[in-house]
């Protein structure tokens, strides 16, 4: 009986410890920003991925690294989002991360405005919350 014990207290143990990774691939950011041009939404996702580049005036920015004023990140499958979500002058909190959260590629009709950015990596957003 205690053998049975040991082993299923290894089992169980073993489990919840190596179980328990971090889903979100590469660095992650919080931005703080206001929408600052017109919104450019794509067609649905579907048999297509869709995703468009949305910018914004940083409010705040834990890459304390950046030293523009202003950035763009990507917004994969916005019409995710609820009707009326993306709003110029409007602020939202944003979690983005440095690497692509998904294992196929993105068609990104607006992805020129990433160039201006001169950004290492994209970034890609994780969550994002529209402030009233």
């Amino acid at each position: 009986m205690k053998r049975i014990i040991t082993i299923m207290t290894v089992i169980l143990v073993s489990a919840i410890g190596f179980g328990q990774t971090d889903s979100i691939r590469g660095n992650q950011f919080e931005l703080k920003g206001k929408i600052i041009n017109e919104i450019s939404l794509t067609p649905h996702c579907g048999y297509f991925a869709f995703g468009t580049v949305i910018e914004f005036e940083i409010i705040e920015f834990s890459d304390l690294n950046y030293k523009l004023d202003s950035i763009a990140v990507i917004f994969t499958c916005p019409e995710f989002y609820e009707d009326g979500f993306f709003e110029v002058g409007n602020t939202y909190t944003i979690t983005v991360a440095d690497e692509n959260q998904a294992d196929f590629g993105w068609t990104i009709p607006n992805e020129s405005i990433l160039i201006k950015y001169k950004l290492d990596d994209k970034l890609w957003v994780i969550k994002a919350d529209k402030k009233e």
